[in-house]
């Protein structure tokens, strides 16, 4: 098995987090499984729009 490298060993950190993040959101909230991932989705669309206009990317395929 490979040694995994730095940028995949971040990734599952951040994941881990955003997965702690968003249950202590719901348990605290009580928002349902859909409002969370209506959220997230919404987040992935922002950085989407920034990651475009800070370098020039066409996601069009």
């Amino acid at each position: 098995m490979a040694k995994p490298d730095q940028k995949t060993i971040l990734l599952e950190q951040a994941y881990d987090e955003i997965k702690v993040i968003c249950t202590k959101f719901q348990d605290e909230s009580g928002a349902t499984d859909m409002e969370v991932k209506t959220l997230l989705r919404e987040l992935a669309r922002v950085w989407e729009k920034d990651i475009d206009e800070d370098y020039d990317i066409d996601w069009e395929v």
